[in-house]
């Protein structure tokens, strides 16, 4: 065969080759379109941001970002704990919002039911006490000092003191003290008070017959009231071995707003 034969064959050969591949590269090149890309909204797009054309001469073909994948599921993750943590800490503050006003009452509950911090005794029980105690007509000597402290929480426009700094009892003796509290803010309040006795292992004889504690109190813009409380040193004191060395006690009172109301 000749050679100019020849060759115009292996170039039409050749071209009829060089054809068909580019046709089926633009076919490949489609078809990676119609797959990864897509007319719709901003989101959609975005969410196939990972697949992209690499232009190559002549012909375009997809590619995959790596690592777009793992990066999308990180944020999503995190997202989620955010959202969880939000949730717990909401919780929290609204757990402890609702255990600062039901301190007073299940503190009350608290004392009353194991008699921590002198716990109000029945006035039949006491009475009873105070008379067995002067039938008996044994007379101590000793001398127990009840000392007076008042306290405010935080936020409470108060004044809240002890009218006296102290007062001087015997074993078997009861005895009158009292409080006093003022309004100092412009509205309306009501408050509660809790109590405490110090030392607590002589709080079991330290009874309160009458006493202002766990009683809602409501003072006016000013207003000045005086509470009293009368009490009674069992005479069990002075026998029990725990409370020797034990001559002074310690009675506080706190005060807690309960409601504010607006003029």
């Amino acid at each position: 065969m000749p050679l100019p034969r020849l060759f115009a064959r292996s170039s039409s050969h050749l071209c009829k080759t060089l054809n068909r591949t580019v046709a089926q590269s633009r076919c490949l090149h489609e078809v990676g379109q119609r797959r990864y890309s897509f007319a719709g909204s901003q989101h959609s797009r975005t969410s196939y941001n990972r697949f992209s054309q690499l232009g190559i001469g002549y012909f375009k073909t997809p590619y995959y970002v790596p690592g777009s994948h793992h990066h999308y599921v990180t944020n999503v993750i995190r997202e989620q704990k955010s959202r969880k943590m939000l949730y717990y800490l909401t919780g929290l503050v609204f757990a402890m919002v609702g255990c600062t006003y039901a301190a007073v009452p299940l503190y009350r509950r608290f004392c009353q039911a194991t008699g921590y911090g002198g716990t109000v005794q029945r006035r039949e029980t006491v009475e009873e006490k105070i008379l067995r105690h002067a039938q008996d007509g044994t007379v101590t000597k000793r001398e127990i000092v009840v000392q007076f402290n008042a306290d405010v929480s935080d936020g409470m426009p108060w004044k809240f003191i002890p009218t006296q700094r102290e007062v001087r009892v015997k074993p078997g003796e009861s005895a009158l003290a009292f409080y006093t509290a003022e309004n100092l803010s412009s509205t309306p309040i009501t408050g509660m008070s809790t109590y405490n006795v110090t030392p607590m292992k002589a709080a079991v004889y330290f009874n309160k017959i009458q006493c202002f504690c766990f009683e809602e109190q409501r003072l006016l813009p000013g207003e000045q009231i005086d509470m009293p409380v009368f009490f009674y040193i069992d005479p069990e004191f002075e026998t029990d071995p725990r409370m020797d060395g034990i001559n002074d006690i310690i009675l506080s009172y706190t005060f807690f707003k309960i409601a504010e109301d607006k003029l």
